[in-house]
């Protein structure tokens, strides 16, 4: 990898952290701006780059740095919510394929990777509910109720935003066009 990739992918961890850190507590899934981030990111990176990150995400927090969104540290596996954070590591490999380039197939992917990141987060929390926790508001309508329903708009919200950024930020980022260096040199002097 390249100086500059490495960079950018530390500035897209950085933003995933920010991201989780503006967090409101609404339930047993706190609401944050994890989607928004998810996307942006898999959407500029592609899947490679992207699940580095998410991984890297998860490690970090899993060892006790305090980067997810109520703190960290291996206890987090037990958390109804550590599902939908694995949710962002296999939805990345959905958002960041290099499957088209189309503008409105990039939020297409964004809105599949959502749903991905989402029913992964609900199996999870639904698990941990019933084996690990034995809670009595184990059934399936509600962890629909407390893990989707209050999140659903925020987050396609969010995941069409992040693609309309990505979409104008991927050509500032990326472009190594020798056209647009020389417009630059030029416009310098």
């Amino acid at each position: 990898m390249k100086i500059k990739d490495l960079t950018i992918m530390a500035i897209c961890l950085s933003i995933l952290i920010i991201c989780s850190k503006i967090s409101f507590n609404i339930g047993i899934i706190s609401l944050t701006l994890q989607t928004f981030a998810v996307v942006i990111i898999s959407l500029l990176l592609k899947w490679k780059k992207a699940s580095i990150i998410f991984l890297t995400y998860i490690i970090m927090g899993l060892i006790g740095i305090p980067v997810f969104s109520n703190g960290g540290g291996f206890h987090y596996i037990f958390a109804p919510s550590f599902g939908f954070i694995i949710g962002f590591f296999v939805s990345s490999f959905i958002i960041g394929s290099n499957i088209g380039n189309s503008k409105w197939l990039k939020i297409i992917k964004g809105i599949i990777g959502l749903l991905v990141l989402d029913i992964i987060g609900m199996i999870y929390m639904y698990l941990i509910l019933k084996f690990y926790l034995d809670s009595p508001k184990a059934t399936v309508t509600y962890v629909i109720e407390a893990g989707f329903l209050p999140f659903i708009l925020k987050d396609l919200v969010s995941t069409v935003l992040a693609g309309l950024i990505a979409i104008r930020l991927e050509p500032v980022l990326f472009n190594n066009d020798v056209k647009n260096k020389n417009y630059i040199f030029e416009n310098e002097k």
